[in-house]
């Protein structure tokens, strides 16, 4: 008697085993929905297909956020700046959601890629109750730190299950606008979705780090040509459209107009601007504008919407943390 209740008494013990381990791992990985169709397939495939990785899994791959999910999610929240916008209040109540323009190590941020991606992580994990905190890392003109991206996604396939990662590129490039300076602006472009294992993107950005000077081709290539050409490997928008007009007085609003039409008429599916860009408000960088930022960064969504560019924001991640600039 005393041997079969302890062998019904083993039984029940290796059966919550059992299901405390079931309810773990769905913990763990309930948000992946392995039994449901994976968003940008294809895109997905054809990272790990040109990656020549065999050990690499496209499960694993399920956090990217490929051209299709991304176009989806740009087009909902383009008159929500407040998903953008990491103020105490949004960052506590996990409204805060989106950070589409990050720097790491492998640039001039001062993270690593799996910093940034561990702290997105567990900061969604913490503060948001249902979807994804969703980031782009985009280092300057490297395709490395993409690569760096997979290669985590592969060595944790399911850690970062709170988040969704863009791999992107900043590409420097200078911008001509005749009317108004006769030397060219450097207008930074965001490129997002990328392959980093493309063999034509491989060519043009050689480096595994890089300044923010491109540092692969002389003269820094010219804004439209960056536009019509990565548009092909990519969704290509424009960086922090404010920075570049500070020295043009009343003219920055004309400024805005041409640039904003002339990128409109260009190739690419889907145009996007950083209209909802944080680091302004967060840094001295901003002061020069002084009384009339307001009015102009209000100038800069409103020439967006009428044109019908998507407005996105990021706070241009560079130092100890993805919510600040520095």
């Amino acid at each position: 008697m005393k041997k079969k209740l302890v062998k019904i008494l083993f039984i029940i013990v290796a059966l919550l085993c059992v299901i405390g381990a079931g309810v773990f791992i769905y913990r763990n990985i309930q948000r992946y929905h392995i039994d449901s169709p994976m968003p940008d397939i294809e895109y997905k495939k054809a990272i790990l297909r040109d990656s020549h990785n065999m050990k690499y899994t496209l499960e694993a791959l399920r956090p990217l956020m490929g051209p299709e999910e991304l176009t989806e999610f740009i087009k909902k929240n383009d008159d929500n700046p407040q998903i953008y916008t990491p103020s105490d209040e949004n960052i506590e109540t996990g409204k805060y959601g989106a950070n589409f323009h990050i720097h790491t190590t492998m640039s001039d941020g001062v993270k690593t890629v799996e910093e940034r991606m561990r702290e997105a992580q567990e900061y969604a994990q913490n503060n948001i109750k249902d979807g994804y905190m969703v980031i782009a890392l985009t280092d300057h003109n490297t395709v490395w730190a993409v690569k760096e991206i997979i290669k985590t996604l592969q060595a944790y396939p399911y850690y970062f299950k709170n988040i969704k990662i863009v791999p992107g590129i900043e590409i420097s490039t200078q911008c001509h606008v005749s009317k108004l300076l006769r030397n060219p602006i450097d207008v930074h472009v965001l490129l997002w979705a990328v392959n980093p294992y493309d063999k034509f993107l491989g060519e043009f950005f050689k480096k595994e780090y890089s300044s923010d000077m491109i540092n692969l081709r002389s003269p820094i290539p010219d804004f439209d040509w960056v536009i019509d050409v990565m548009s092909d490997y990519g969704i290509v928008g424009i960086a922090h459209p404010a920075r570049y007009t500070t020295r043009l007085g009343d003219g920055k609003y004309d400024y805005i107009t041409e640039l904003f039409t002339r990128y409109k008429g260009m190739n690419g599916k889907v145009k996007f601007v950083e209209g909802y860009y944080q680091s302004y408000k967060q840094t001295s960088t901003g002061e020069h504008l002084g009384s009339e930022y307001d009015k102009y960064i209000n100038y800069i969504n409103s020439e967006a919407k009428r044109l019908g560019i998507i407005r996105t924001g990021s706070t241009d991640a560079h130092g100890e943390t993805i919510f600040k600039y520095r």
